[in-house]
């Protein structure tokens, strides 16, 4: 895997830049040809930039090589890959560039979910062992249905359990959309004894978030990119390995370019980790949906 990561960012050199030729060198004294353009990689490595002409801007196409090569950095750091390693290992891992890609969006939550089924293959948040994409349509069909009559979550929260039980049986819910936000209601709860009303918060947004971009992805199979900017969604989604897609959730408004500037050099090891992980059969167990078992953070 290293060595086609090295590969990849020396064709990426050759083609982003106009190099003629590009290489890895270790060793020896810098060059000084002036159509060389290098950047240091580590112990007396080089990448190497060869162009026909010394370029007119060397510093701007230094810098380009530079934000080439950084942005590799995380996928060719990686040690190489062992004979076996266990699914929840890997999930584990994969959870953990989530994790970092949200650091450096600024996003608060970041997801993959599965076109085909309801599998959350990976995600930036705490785990669960009822969370699974199922629970994440529930949530969001809660919230559509708490909006209809004049009640909040934050209002619902801020009483005790069942005095906000009684305020949603005095509502205009009824049936099933009652049972619905009542048994919603009660994982919000459950939710906030660990995280607060931020982690309520932050799992309405997901659910919205996450629905929403499996609904368009269902109608678009072509679709790569999507961006949701409004009131109550603000994410940026991206098309990986085919039938997946890996979902940025905000909290307030956030720059497009700038997360997915990042997503671009984080997407080869992320698509690595996805692709390595076993297959899961969504139908397997009691739930309705089969999750990637993931072993709790540290």
């Amino acid at each position: 895997m290293k060595d086609q990561s090295w590969i990849r960012l020396l064709d990426l050199v050759c083609h982003k830049l106009g190099a003629d030729d590009s290489r890895i060198e270790i060793g020896g004294r810098a060059p000084e040809d002036p159509k060389i353009v290098w950047a240091p990689i580590e112990e007396g490595r080089r990448l190497i930039a060869i162009f026909k002409a010394a370029p007119s801007d060397r510093a701007a196409t230094e810098g380009r090589l530079l934000a080439l090569l950084e942005g590799f950095r995380e996928t060719l750091a990686l040690p190489p890959e062992p004979g076996f390693v266990s699914g929840s290992h890997l999930s584990r891992e994969l959870d953990d560039a989530l994790a970092a890609l949200g650091s450096r969006t600024g996003a608060e939550t970041v997801w993959i979910i599965d076109v085909h089924s309801p599998v959350l293959w990976g995600s930036s948040e705490a785990h669960a062992k009822d969370l699974d994409f199922d629970s994440m349509v529930r949530a969001a069909r809660a919230d559509q249905m708490l909006a209809e009559v004049k009640l909040s979550w934050a209002e619902l929260l801020a009483s005790s359990e069942p005095d906000a039980q009684e305020q949603l049986r005095t509502s205009a819910l009824t049936g099933v959309k009652l049972r619905t936000v009542s048994d919603q209601l009660s994982s919000l709860v459950a939710l906030t004894e660990h995280g607060g009303l931020a982690a309520a918060g932050r799992r309405l947004r997901s659910a919205r978030a996450l629905v929403e971009i499996r609904e368009r992805s269902a109608r678009d199979r072509e679709l790569t990119r999507s961006e949701l900017r409004g009131p109550a969604i603000q994410c940026f989604a991206h098309a990986i390995a085919g039938q997946y897609q890996l979902v940025l959730v905000f909290d307030e408004t956030y720059s497009p370019l700038h997360a997915e500037g990042h997503v671009q050099r984080a997407l080869p090891h992320i698509e690595r980790l996805l692709l390595a992980l076993p297959p899961v059969d969504p139908s397997a167990g009691g739930a309705r949906g089969a999750k990637v078992i993931r072993l709790p953070r540290k």
